[in-house]
């Protein structure tokens, strides 16, 4: 074959990874389609529990790098049936999200999109482990790269796309008119067709998988055996007991706490306060190029934690001033060549220290992490950023549902 294995390696992972990001990207924006039909914090806040399963997955990590079958493989004997519920959830959720949306039903909509992200999550302990397997005689830092570009481009479809296209005004404006087409009340597409797209999307690249890529067998010698349920669990637990383990875990935790009101809540403001989804769509369009250039960059590093560390600071920074701006939202939107060209700058600053930071944490997780267990290892890590990051989305948007109207 004239594509060498590590190509073939790259191009399956960020596949899987960009599939992974349109779900979470997704996510993301059906709070933007809530505040627009009329949510308050109070209804985002329930909303915001479908996040759990990535701050929870530890719990069924081992099993998923325990107990396979030997003739689909360690990785595969979990992914394929995962991303098939995956694809029929999608398709399923596709012909409820309106009623859902409209007419403000949280409670269904957040159990039912929980359900996606829990498998979702699932998917994610998989494709990690099998991504450490697979960039295991390489730099496993590529991991982290193929992981971050996926989920940016899928991010970026689920989010940024699908808000600018699924928008009326801007298709009509900007596409049918010039090309003297007949004008629509919808877009190029709307939510319940971009949903139903991805969810066979998941369907169409299970098979492609499941017949046309086998997962190579795993090289066990006397040193690396495989480890049973409860000797993975019990390496777990035995990390806790390490101090640089404590050390990092409290950091992981306490760390989105500084941000969180700025990651979380910015882009709901901003549409509360005048800005379409359209507008919003664009003005984040272009961010996606940080997204892909940054993990290029940190893909070469050996030293990936004192980048996280050393930029710490200047995301708090970022973070006060964008809040300090979009606190006169309302007075500046109306003056569209100040306002956007300011708060795109802020933006690009603040995506380019974000994923400068996730590259770096997620290339750490990789180089610590031990291949036989990689799918619990990974999670291990990325479970403690995630408890942090959910946590403390959680208390600013109680918080923020407390608040008398003309603070909130």
């Amino acid at each position: 074959m004239f594509i060498r294995a590590p190509i073939i390696s790259i191009l399956v992972t960020l596949v899987l990874y960009i599939l992974q990001g349109v779900v979470l990207g997704l996510s993301t924006s059906i709070p933007i389609f809530l505040t627009t039909a009329g949510a308050k914090w109070r209804e985002q806040s329930i909303y915001n529990f479908v996040h759990y399963p990535f701050s929870f997955k530890l719990v069924w990590a081992p099993i998923i790098d325990v107990f396979y079958i030997q003739r689909f493989g360690r990785r595969q004997t979990w992914l394929l049936p995962i991303q098939i519920l995956l694809g029929a959830g999608l398709i399923v959720l596709s012909f409820y999200i309106n009623s859902f949306v409209n007419y403000l039903h949280v409670a269904p909509l957040t159990i039912f999109v929980f359900f996606i992200i829990f498998l979702t999550a699932s998917q994610d302990i998989c494709v990690d482990g099998w991504a450490l397997t697979l960039f295991e005689t390489s730099n496993v830092v590529w991991q982290s790269t193929s992981q971050t570009m996926g989920q940016t481009l899928g991010r970026f479809l689920g989010s940024s796309f699908l808000l600018t296209f699924e928008s009326a005004n801007f298709t009509n404006r900007y596409i049918r008119a010039p090309l003297s087409l007949q004008m629509q009340d919808s877009g190029l597409f709307t939510l319940p067709h971009f949903i139903r797209f991805w969810g066979i999307g998941f369907l169409v690249v299970t098979l492609i998988i499941a017949f046309l890529f086998r997962e190579q067998p795993p090289i066990i010698n006397d040193n690396k055996k495989n480890l049973k349920l409860i000797d993975t669990y019990l390496c777990v637990l035995k990390l806790f007991k390490k101090k640089y383990m404590l050390e990092l875990t409290f950091i992981l935790i306490i760390s989105p706490f500084g941000y969180a009101a700025t990651y979380f809540m910015t882009n709901i403001a901003l549409v509360d306060n005048g800005m379409s989804r359209e507008t919003l769509g664009l003005v984040t369009m272009p961010l996606v190029i940080v997204k892909v250039i940054v993990p290029l960059i940190l893909s070469q590093t050996h030293r990936p934690l004192i980048w996280f560390a050393r930029l710490y600071p200047p995301r708090l920074l970022i973070c006060v001033l964008i809040g300090i701006y979009i606190y006169f939202t309302s007075q500046l939107v109306n003056s569209p060549y100040i306002f956007y060209p300011i708060l795109m700058t802020l933006f690009v600053v603040n995506e380019t220290i974000i994923y400068a930071q996730l590259v770096a944490r997620v290339g750490f997780y990789a180089q610590i992490s031990e291949p036989r267990i990689g799918g619990t290892y990974m999670t291990l890590v990325s479970t403690l950023g995630n408890i942090g990051q959910t946590v403390s989305s959680s208390v600013v948007l109680a918080i923020a549902s407390k608040l008398p109207k003309k603070h909130a």
